[in-house]
């Protein structure tokens, strides 16, 4: 009989208890505007105890058993987060193991200063130029991962590594891990897919020719017989006369001086700008790429498209690209198309 109901009274003492817990862990706190910061190397028992001495849970202890109890104390990520509401605990783990970042997209063709001109503004870097002066001697360390940029000129910067994409990233980001991710997504899709048919070596190179000719090409198709034309005319010493090198120069130059990072209409001033990307002054292939890439472009300018062809303009009307063998047919085409 005392053993019967020494049973019941532990199942009552268990369902209150449980009762209790149930309720604590759905009580609520009231935040407002509540901003928590947990920086990268934080540990969980750190992160808690600073949730409680913030005011953001209520019972430490608590928190701790329930991260300990569903595995979540693993999953907690850096960041800055905004509590602006009511939450439970599980509430404030659920914001906590889900914070993304700031969604933050790379359009194909940007140069290093418009993707750290974003950057910036979205407040994931904080110094002007940290990213335009970051050089490849910082990541030595980082051969092993990223073999091709112990080929390059080690105060050269990153422009051409930061892959088009969409990236998340946290506020006030050190400039070493922006690069890193961007780094890591062009090994994923550009260096992974193409490194069994080029050599370590070729990497950059490749990656320079497929920067001029993404920002010549409207149409992807024209991509090859665009490559041709630089190709010959390089062999045939020939300066490449590629606008697109003047815009560049144009927003490297309008970037340092602060103003609005664009190319604006090009006049024949601009053909004689002071600087190693002028390719009307300067015979040979730039040093340096011109903008970031995605795998479709520079897989394209792999292929070895061989033509006769040594000049082109981009009809404006169709966007179509105007292919020229001779100086004659050339300015034929320049009074058709453009005149």
């Amino acid at each position: 009989m005392f053993k019967k109901n020494l049973k019941i009274i532990l199942a009552v003492v268990l369902l209150v208890l449980l009762f209790l817990l149930k309720s604590v862990l759905n009580s609520q706190i009231s935040l407002t505007k509540q901003k928590f910061i947990i920086n990268p190397g934080d540990n969980f028992l750190l992160i808690a105890d600073n949730l409680y001495k913030q005011g953001v849970i209520k019972n430490k202890n608590l928190f701790i058993v329930f991260a300990y109890l569903n595995g979540d104390y693993s999953r907690i990520k850096p960041g800055e987060y905004i509590f602006d509401g009511k939450y439970n605990i599980s509430q404030i783990m659920d914001l906590l193991k889900n914070n993304l970042g700031i969604s933050i997209t790379i359009p194909e063709g940007f140069n290093i200063f418009q993707v750290e001109n974003e950057l910036l503004k979205n407040g994931i870097i904080t110094e002007k130029f940290s990213l335009a002066n970051y050089q490849i001697k910082n990541l030595k360390d980082s051969f092993d991962i990223y073999p091709f940029l112990q080929y390059i000129d080690e105060d050269n910067n990153f422009e051409g590594f930061l892959y088009p994409n969409t990236y998340y990233f946290l506020k006030n980001t050190e400039v070493k891990d922006v690069v890193l991710m961007f780094l890591d997504n062009f090994n994923t899709e550009i260096y992974n897919q193409v490194k069994q048919n080029i050599g370590e070596k070729d990497v950059y190179e490749k990656l320079i020719l497929a920067s001029l000719v993404e920002k010549e090409t409207y149409f992807k198709n024209d991509i090859s017989q665009i490559t041709s034309v630089i190709r010959n005319r390089i062999k045939k010493d020939m300066p490449l006369q590629i606008d697109a090198t003047l815009c560049y120069i144009k927003m490297q130059n309008n970037y340092f001086h602060g103003k609005a990072i664009d190319c604006g209409s090009l006049t024949n001033v601009d053909k004689n700008l002071e600087s190693p990307y002028n390719t009307y002054i300067n015979k040979g292939m730039i040093l340096l790429p011109i903008c970031s890439v995605n795998f479709e472009t520079y897989n394209a300018v792999l292929k070895n498209v061989d033509t006769d062809y040594l000049y082109y303009i981009s009809d404006p009307q169709t966007k179509n690209t105007i292919f020229a063998k001779t100086l004659e047919e050339h300015n034929k085409n320049i009074k058709k198309y453009l005149k």
